[in-house]
């Protein structure tokens, strides 16, 4: 049976090849791009996503989860890589692909979802993130889950947009959730 995290309003479950194509329509819309990336980006063809995916088989440890709806729409996805099982360290990158996740709550949901996996379930100490500092929501939220920001760079001069790396020490993801509960 396949493995499914279930959050408040989504699920996560594994990524499948059958997925790709709307993947494809996703990452292809500008408004997807600019939050995910920062910045609009040339289109992908199915050619691209099918390399993606083929690397992703071949490649270094990965995981990557697709976002479900509660009625189980494909809606985005996770892609939990560079996982380093001995320093037990790895990096995120999530993919909102449908404007109703841009909402804050739902992409909350999301992250808190992934987190207590990759905290709880596999064990992580450290995980980080790039993200655009245009997306004032998801530093906020990031932050707010205890992330902070450990560099920023330069990514589009003509955007005006930088790229900020951000890391999250188990314990203060832990510790978060259990004021939380209190």
């Amino acid at each position: 049976m396949e493995r499914v995290l279930q959050g408040r309003r989504v699920r996560l479950r594994p990524l499948r090849k059958e997925d790709l194509p709307r993947r494809l329509e996703m990452i292809n819309d500008p408004q997807v791009q600019e939050l995910w990336i920062g910045v609009p980006a040339d289109k992908n063809t199915l050619d691209d996503v099918e390399m993606w995916w083929y690397l992703l088989q071949e490649g270094p440890p990965s995981e990557q989860w697709a976002i479900e709806t509660e009625d189980g729409r494909y809606v985005g996805d996770i892609d939990f890589h560079s996982i380093d099982e001995a320093r037990k360290e790895a990096w995120f990158t999530p993919m909102f692909g449908e404007k109703s996740l841009f909402d804050e709550e739902y992409r909350r949901d999301i992250l808190e979802t992934f987190l207590r996996y990759a905290i709880e379930e596999k064990g992580m100490r450290r995980l980080s993130i790039q993200i655009a500092d245009s997306d004032e929501v998801g530093v906020r939220l990031l932050q707010e889950l205890g992330f902070r920001i450990v560099d920023r760079m330069e990514f589009d001069i003509l955007e005006g947009v930088d790229e900020l790396t951000m890391e999250l020490d188990a314990e203060d993801f832990t510790a978060r959730g259990a004021r939380n509960n209190e």
